[in-house]
């Protein structure tokens, strides 16, 4: 029987809310019209909780859509109540099958996982079906990091290219393995005259756009040293932006460091800095993204005997066993390295037994004879004798 309800609110958001809390509830008691509610009409539901519920990012709804069109497209269709293990375990073998990373599979079953796991709580399911299915196995990428030659190259030529925004944004990724979205956020006020720079926000990428955020943790909050040479720079680069302002007797506020120099100023978009860097490493014969420069630093920090609390500390990660899980095994040559640090922690003879020693218990080690070598007259002289040599005997 078909049955007819009003719902009210003050904003048309309000509305669709108390509707779509009123259809929760009908469901509860098997009353709504929509009881063959299909995962597709789940998903827009749970993702509209958890966008009203203002406990993510917008920038993480994003991303929660995305994967849950990639659930739609494959289990969009299916029942909620006949939703079943083997439609989960069906579906990651056919994202697998098409193409799809382990790591791509993951994410939207986490998603669907705590969508069900609502729904159980919401009374809308007796069980979740995920908690009966595993994603394919994570394969750990390995981590693109630019060696010495690459690295020192890149940074040359991105400050021939400075002031330029793009060239500013290399050398403080190479340099202070600062987010994509940190560096793009950096004021004038986050430069201080001690040479150290604040990371206090970051550009976040919404439905609606770039909007600043607050740093993903609290240790993502922090204050990086800079080189003298990077720090210097950035004086370089203000003290131009405020004389030109002073010359047009314009205000100049607080500007973002890499946007428009004004006092209502612009940022620099990270997708278009992306598409920049892109665009300068195809032109200069680079393998690399925006990302793998923060990877470089890291490395480079770890190989060079940093502290690994320290390498936490400048990359903002919540916790040293992050840093290590990352960057452990990423130089082999800082391990073979790390013998001479054995060696030293010893009072100990640590050096080896010598080569008579070993000879004398072991054996020598095979020795090739030198080979011999002559000169154009010797092997002349040489094939002359062997062929008179032959025709004495041929005599015979």
């Amino acid at each position: 029987m078909r049955t007819f309800h009003t719902v009210e609110g003050k904003t048309r958001r309000q509305a669709e809310h108390a509707r779509d809390a009123l259809i929760l509830e009908l469901e509860r008691k098997g009353g709504a019209v929509g009881s063959s509610m299909s995962v597709r009409e789940f998903m827009e539901q749970f993702l509209a909780y958890k966008e009203e519920s203002d406990t993510i990012e917008p920038s993480t709804v994003r991303g929660y859509r995305t994967e849950a069109r990639q659930i739609d497209s494959y289990i969009g269709n299916v029942r909620l109540a006949d939703l079943s293990v083997e439609d989960v375990s069906g579906w990651m073998r056919d994202m697998r099958a098409d193409g799809y990373a382990p790591k791509s599979v993951s994410k939207p079953f986490r998603l669907l996982k705590q969508a069900l796991k609502w729904g159980m709580a919401q009374d809308l399911i007796t069980k979740n079906p995920c908690d009966f299915c595993k994603p394919p196995k994570r394969v750990k990428t390995p981590i693109n990091a630019l060696p010495r030659e690459e690295r020192t190259r890149m940074l040359e030529l991105a400050r021939r290219a400075q002031p330029a925004p793009l060239g500013i944004a290399i050398e403080l990724a190479l340099t202070t393995g600062m987010r994509r979205g940190e560096i793009c956020a950096l004021r004038w006020s986050d430069l201080s005259d001690d040479g150290t720079i604040t990371v206090s926000h970051a550009l976040g990428n919404g439905d609606g756009g770039f909007y600043v955020k607050e740093p993903k943790t609290s240790s993502s909050l922090r204050t990086i040293p800079l080189t003298r040479r990077t720090f210097d720079m950035l004086r370089l680069v203000r003290a131009d932006a405020v004389r030109v302002a002073n010359e047009f007797a314009l205000p100049f506020g607080d500007p973002y460091i890499l946007g428009t120099q004004e006092e209502r100023s612009r940022p620099y978009n990270p997708t278009q800095l992306g598409k920049d860097f892109s665009a300068f490493c195809k032109m200069n014969g680079f393998k690399c993204t925006f990302h793998d420069l923060r990877h470089t630093f890291a490395t480079m920090m770890i190989a060079g005997g940093c502290d690994v609390r320290t390498v936490a500390s400048y990359l903002g990660h919540a916790s040293v066993s992050m840093t290590l899980d990352i960057y452990a095994d990423v130089d082999p040559e800082a391990k073979r390295a790390a013998v001479s640090k054995v060696e030293e922690s010893f009072d100990a003879e640590m050096g080896g037994y010598g080569d008579a020693i070993m000879e004398s218990v072991i054996g020598a080690p095979e020795r090739r004879e030198p080979a011999l070598s002559f000169s154009v007259d010797q092997l002349k002289a040489m094939l002359v004798a062997a062929e008179e040599k032959e025709a004495k005997h041929g005599r015979l």
